[in-house]
């Protein structure tokens, strides 16, 4: 199976990942998995952060992060911590200032999308789903 995030998608779920990778063995399976691709790609967009805004802003919004092949538990912990980093941005969208609650609703539905799509491949690679959390 084949795993395309948007970019920002990408990093939300691998910031989330680096806070929370001693968690359990399925978070740092996929951290030693995908540490050396999430530093690389990191380096790039803060390069380009610095140095041409406009590129980096095209980046995040309009590239794609692609993992393929991915196995369902893969799938299904990279859905995880979709749906965590969805809740902390649910949460902070209740506190935000009225300026700041549209980006974040964008991005917590972004993300709750994103889960639920890899909740169905998780389903289809493994012929069943155990749950969520």
């Amino acid at each position: 199976m084949r795993i395309v995030f948007d970019t920002w998608q990408f990093v939300r779920v691998m910031v989330r990942l680096e806070k929370t990778r001693s968690r359990d063995s399925a978070r740092r399976a996929l951290w030693v998995a995908w540490a050396a691709d999430w530093h690389r790609l990191d380096g790039d967009l803060e390069r380009l952060r610095a140095t041409e805004f406009g590129r980096f802003a095209e980046a995040m919004m309009d590239q794609e992060v692609t993992f393929d092949p991915v196995d369902a538990p893969t799938i299904r912990t990279v859905a995880r911590l979709s749906r965590e980093v969805a809740g902390e941005l649910g949460r902070a969208q209740k506190a935000a200032a009225a300026a700041d609650r549209d980006n974040l609703a964008f991005e917590r539905d972004g993300l709750s999308d994103l889960a639920e799509r890899l909740e169905e491949l998780a389903r289809q690679a493994s012929g069943r789903w155990p749950g969520r959390g």
